[in-house]
């Protein structure tokens, strides 16, 4: 039994009377006089200590933090000798007590006066044994000696549900960034990442707004739900008579509203609260008498158990620290106060907490208090452990996540602008659309970023469509097309690309209306540029009324989605939707405090070096973050006396304003000052980073500064160790932030002191001579990066965006200079990625913007000597036109290329002609005109297949295999199928070979040659498995259930069939998900006798269908429906789901299908014996098909025969001629032997 020893204060007689309960039973010592050792100057200095001394402990605060912590070991021993020490009895029950070992003691302490209960009683300390107190298995502080029985709650214990309430009155968000504001939200990002990191199903809630309707509003819907209610950061203060205190919250208006504790403390005691957590921020405290007091009254009035942390705890990594022991200790069962003496052990067991002036000592550890009026631990949450043996299970009803990644943190993150996150959110609750300006490096964009991450953490409810994050950067051109591809791809997958432009639009803004999202967009200035010179902004003006109307379109109220506009520059003038601006202030006092401390440890600034001055270089620099990132690092080498001398002087200077007008005087003064404090090859050197965009890799820089090119403009070589030591110099000094160990990103405002420096250093033919080294060195990397796509798709495509910036910035050289070879290179891979992830705008636009320097016409190129880079930018355009179906744009573009191919004496006999040919039997192929494609892969052949060009020679056996295929003439198909995996053999090629083996399968399967296709099934099997190629896997396990399927193995099909949907869902492949419950409805239908099983995974089909946005989806699947329930001779059923068909392939325009669904509706009304109707629909199909030559017209012709004949041929003419255009078809007694 655990011993409990008791503190009992009676009021009456201002004595304490120790008692233990024990298995022994109640031992009582006689009372002993007690008076509170502290004066309320005791008090403020305790206050001045925990909440000030830490952020600044210079000059006089050393020695009076010592005062305070001599004090504190005082008050620790007074506490213990007036308790313990009063009488022998009352020391041998603690002796008693505590000879079974701390942790199975406990400590109560009782009261109903709150300055006792405030009292540290933690911090008392046995002259023998230390703070054995501290130690012992739990303190708490009870108002009455007798506790009330629980009233059982039954609590879920399947997830543990939290309530975070983070009030920020509007008086708190104002003041200059000079002023020391109270850091309210101090705590809620630690209790986040604690949450977000127990091994539990957590379900949080975060107050919004914190005001108190809000809240009883909340509570009230929400009885016997919330374990735990954490109030983060909060303010008290009394009422007009100081006999209780009021909690702050905000009113609608965002105003302070002070709510009576008494009022809250009914409010969680009618919602059956168990557990309320209170935790002050660094300057709110008022008067520490308030927290035990409210303390007092939670207790009083029923709460089972509060904690009270009075004083923010120095350092977001303690704070993690603390709350993960409260957290995880209360979701296993523990009581809290058990929990705060574990968090406790931990503080005092790693007790130095970062200041500016290096690490320091902290007693954090006593001002945790947990007050308990119900000994009830809850009940333990069940961890989440799922069976491994278990089969996965599959849930479609689950939302998928959306949003786009954020950019990682600099290396300091975001540091406090708790505040200015808040004044964010009180923006948007009145307009949706909010510009944040400011002078260039003061951290808009980390602030963006933190409110992005903030939103994305805790507004599932209110912001359910995600967070996007675009930049618009010359590096990485944003237009509208790029921001709606983000958006929709990340929401509806991949197959949303497949949309046409103005599909894509609509789909998109009808998300963001329908599914509020927070759009971020940074560096928004560069949108329209400099309104002084034309052409200067990325987009065009009528790009840029196009994006204007999107917004406006999508943030028609306050309701819908948010869009936050990031830019150096407040004027908008091209813009005519409704914003609101805010324009962003440095770092206030505190927060510059917090991150001058953590780039003083970073840097390694020696403690002894940092005086009380620091507070005013900081306020020189007027907390912008950059500034104090270059300057801090700089009093490794000088006095901070010194720098803020040098500092002022640049200021006072005349010419640095002029040299860098965006930047403020005071930032431009620091940067040059710095750059003065360098080495003269840092110096030197350092300026080549100007020509990068965003980001250096080592590797890269080296290759340009060890080339003797380099050191004819320079002076001297770069080596490897000399470009590393100059890296690392400029990222302690603030100029680089760091990515990777060898790689580097590059601060926005960087570039422009660094090209002035450079132009300084250098005449313009010199800096030409270094922007062809970075063009020479980028058109080999993007040659490797190539290579590296057919490698390693997944590494060379994150590669390749990482690179983006640079590649595109060397692209812009190459066209200058009319490297005309090497900007083919350099555009290629950006190509190919854009091409995969089907970013078609956007490649159509990077293809445009090459054109324009290239020539549209071949004579145009001709003349620049760019034939080569036109052929392949129209190559290529047609290829992704046929991909895209727009077929009449690839014919064109082929006859143009072929124009140009053959009138070249080698035409003939040019490979690139051979291209053009087999792109041309593509087309004709997808036409469904088998002859013309045939001639057009004959032509190809007779030019390469003689050649050693074995990939392309593969590509047109392949393709001549599909064709064959398409045919029905499976043997000839299956011989050139067989050819193609010869070329692909002796290539090698293992990825084709394995589209190969794949094909082979496909067509034995055709044949009814099962086995066989199993077999090469199974290479193409153990070859994807063997390179761990899992998407491919999918496609492998899916054929071989089509395998089984069509042999009537139902029960291996269906094995199969889930085998590809488990892995398409481990893996997120929601596309190939859909086609797996699409094949298992068809599995259950072939059945015959599981129609229900087979509607149901057609409608969840269906449902991820929708989910996505897929409109051919949606309509292919409707129309198996319709033929479900059209085998089922449920006519009313088909037709409702074959006319749900037909409204959307009408609307897409998408003939071929429309014509099927067309000719199974008039199979219906042909069942149903209305022949007229049949007719109908019937003739709709025919005219289609015959007007825009489909492949099924013969069997279209079959059956309006059929239909004739049933009415008889002078009755059909008769309903043709009154119901048609155009001549009676006498060509319906067709041959349909041939038909499949």
């Amino acid at each position: 039994m655990v011993e409990s020893l008791e503190i009992l204060h009676l009021r009456e007689t201002d004595q304490v009377k120790i008692q233990l309960h024990s298995s022994g039973g109640l031992d009582s010592a006689p009372p002993v006089d007690f008076k509170n050792p502290l004066e309320k100057s005791d008090y403020e200095e305790i206050s001045w200590y925990f909440q000030e001394y830490f952020s600044d402990p210079t000059g006089e605060g050393s020695a009076r933090s010592e005062a305070v912590e001599t004090g504190l070991r005082n008050l620790g021993r007074v506490l213990f000798e007036n308790t313990f020490k009063g009488n022998e009895e009352s020391f041998q029950i603690y002796s008693s007590a505590t000879s079974k070992g701390l942790a199975n003691c406990t400590l109560a302490i009782v009261s109903d006066q709150p300055d006792f209960l405030g009292l540290p009683w933690e911090l008392m300390n046995d002259p023998d044994n230390g703070y054995s107190f501290a130690q012992m298995a739990s303190i708490t502080r009870r108002v009455e000696e007798t506790q009330t029985e629980v009233a059982e709650v039954a609590y879920f214990t399947d997830q543990f549900n939290v309530l975070i309430i983070s009030p920020m009155p509007d008086s708190v968000a104002v003041g200059s960034g000079d002023e020391e504001l109270p850091k309210y939200g101090q705590q809620s990002t630690e209790a986040l990442n604690v949450l977000e990191s127990l091994n539990i199903q957590v379900e949080l809630d975060y107050l919004r707004p914190p005001t108190w309707a809000a809240l009883q509003e909340l509570l009230g819907t929400k009885q016997d739900y919330y374990h735990l209610v954490h109030f983060d950061s909060i303010s008290l203060t009394a009422n007009e008579d100081s006999s209780f205190p009021l909690i702050t919250l905000e009113d609608s208006s965002g105003a302070a509203d002070h709510i009576p504790v008494t009022d809250v403390a009914k409010s969680f005691k009618n919602a059956n609260i168990p557990i309320v957590l209170f935790s002050g921020g660094i300057g709110s405290m008022t008067d520490p008498i308030l927290w035990s007091r409210t303390g007092q009254i939670l207790s009083h009035d029923g709460i089972m158990q509060t904690g009270i942390l009075p004083y923010s705890i120095h350092g977001s990594t303690h704070i993690e620290f603390f709350l993960r022991e409260i957290y995880q200790s209360i979701a296993t069962g523990d009581l809290l106060s058990t929990a705060i003496t574990k968090a406790r052990i931990g503080l005092m067991n790693d007790p130095h907490r970062l200041t500016i002036s290096g690490k320091k000592l902290s007693w954090d550890w006593i001002s945790p208090q947990a007050f308990q009026s119900i000994h009830h631990a809850l009940q333990a949450i069940e961890e989440d452990q799922p069976d491994p043996t278990a089969p996965p299970v599959i849930q479609p009803e689950e939302e998928p996540d959306t949003g786009t990644p954020l950019p990682v943190a600099g290396q300091y993150g975001l540091i406090g602008r708790s505040v200015e996150i808040r004044q964010l959110e009180r923006l948007f609750e009145n307009n949706p659309v909010v510009l944040l300006t400011g002078p260039t490096g003061n951290g808009k964009t980390e602030l963006a970023l933190g409110f992005a991450r903030w939103a994305e953490r805790t507004s599932n409810q209110t912001l359910p469509g995600g967070v996007f994050y675009s930049t618009f950067e010359a590096s990485h051109p944003t237009g509208l097309e790029r921001i709606i591809h983000e958006i929709g791809t990340s929401a509806a997958g991949l197959p949303f690309a497949d949309m046409n432009a103005r599909q894509q639009r609509n789909w998109v803004a009808d998300y963001l209306k329908t599914k509020p999202s927070l759009l971020i967009w940074d560096n928004f200035q560069n949108v329209a540029g400099n309104p002084l010179q034309d052409g200067s902004g990325l987009l065009t003006p009528d790009e840029q009324r196009d994006l204007d109307e999107f917004i406006a379109d999508v943030t028609q109220n306050t309701s819908t989605s948010r869009i936050l506009l990031v830019s150096n520059d407040s004027n908008l003038s091209w813009m005519k939707s409704q914003y609101t601006s805010h324009s962003l202030d440095g770092l206030d006092k505190n927060d510059r405090l917090l991150l001058a401390a953590h780039i003083i440890e970073k840097t390694g600034v020696e403690a002894g070096r940092i005086t009380t001055e620091l507070t005013e270089l900081l306020k020189l620099l007027q907390g912008h973050p950059l500034a104090i990132q270059i300057a801090l690092p700089l009093l490794k080498q000088v006095p901070i006396s010194t720098l803020i001398s040098e500092i002022q002087g640049n200021i006072d200077g005349t010419t640095l304003k002029d040299q860098l007008p965006e930047y403020p005087s005071y930032l431009s003064a620091v940067m040059e000052y710095s750059w003065s404090k360098m080495s003269r090859r840092n110096r030197t050197h350092l300026p080549m980073l100007a020509i990068f965009q965003r980001r250096v890799m080592m590797d890269i820089l080296n290759h340009i500064t060890q080339e003797p090119a380099y050191k004819n403009v320079m002076g001297e070589e770069l080596g490897w160790g000399a470009c590393r030591t100059m890296l690392r110099t400029a990222l302690t000094d603030g100029f680089l932030e760091p990515i990777s160990p060898s790689v580097y990103q590059i601060h926005q405002s960087i570039p422009q002191f660094l090209g002035q420096k450079l132009t300084q250093q250098l005449q313009g033919p010199s800096v030409r001579q270094l922007e062809l080294e970075f063009l020479r060195v980028y058109a080999d990397t993007a040659d490797y990066f190539m290579e590296s796509l057919y490698e390693n798709q997944a590494s060379g495509v994150t590669a390749i965006l990482a690179e983006e910036g640079n590649l595109t910035q060397a692209m812009g050289l190459a066209l200058e200079a009319e490297q005309w070879d090497n900007a083919q290179l350099l555009v290629q891979p950006l190509a190919q990625v854009y091409r995969m992830q089907k970013r078609h705008p956007e490649l159509q636009r990077l293809r445009a913007q090459l054109l324009e320097v290239t020539g549209e016409t071949a004579s145009d190129a001709m003349e620049k000597g760019a034939v080569e880079l036109w052929i392949y930018l129209k190559g290529t355009a047609a290829s992704e036109a046929t991909e895209l179906l727009d077929i009449p744009r690839a014919e064109e573009l082929n006859q143009e290329l072929l124009e140009y191919l053959t009138a070249q004496p080698d035409g003939g006999e040019n490979p690139q002609t051979a291209a053009v040919y087999h792109q041309s039997a593509v087309i004709a192929l997808r036409r469904g005109n088998w002859d013309e494609s045939a001639g057009w892969l004959e032509k190809s052949l007779a030019i390469i297949e003689d050649g050693e060009d074995l990939s392309s020679i593969a590509d047109d056996y392949y393709l001549f295999g599909q064709l064959r295929q398409n045919q029905r003439l499976y043997t000839e198909a299956k011989d050139w199928y067989k050819k193609a995996l010869d070329a692909h053999q002796r290539v090698p090629d293992e990825e084709e070979m394995v589209k190969d083996y794949r094909a082979l399968g496909t067509i034995c399967q055709l044949k009814f040659e099962y086995q066989e296709a199993q077999s090469w099934y199974f290479r193409a099997r153990d070859m994807v498995e063997e390179s761990r190629d899992e998407e491919t896997a999918i496609q492998i396990y899916h054929q071989l259930g089509t395998l089984h399927h069509a042999q009537y193995e139902f029960d291996e099909a269906k094995e199969l069939y889930e085998q590809a949907l488990h892995l398409s869902d481990r893996m997120g492949n929601r596309e190939q998900m859909i086609t797996e419950f699409h094949h298992l409805g068809l599995l259950a239908q072939t059945r015959g006798i599981l129609f229900d099983e087979a509607e149901e995974w057609y409608l969840i089909a269906l449902e991820y269908l929708e989910t996505l946005g897929d409109q051919r989806g949606m309509g292919d699947e409707s129309r198996q429906l319709g033929v479900l329930f059209h085998e089922q001779k449920k006519y009313d059923e088909a037709l409702e789901w074959y006319t749900q068909a037909r409204d959307i392939f009408e609307q897409m325009g998408d003939i071929q299908r429309l014509a099927r669904t067309y000719g199974q509706i008039g199979m219906v009304y042909e069942e149903k014996d209305d022949v007229e109707s049949a007719l109908e629909w019937v003739s709709r199909t025919y005219r289609l098909t015959v007007e825009h030559e489909l492949p099924v017209v013969i069997q279209v012709k079959a059956h309006l025969g059929r239909l004739r004949d049933k009415i008889g041929p002078d009755e059909f003419s008769k309903w043709w001629e009154t119901h048609n255009e155009g001549e009676v078809p006498t060509d319906l007694d067709v041959d349909t032997s041939t038909i499949f």
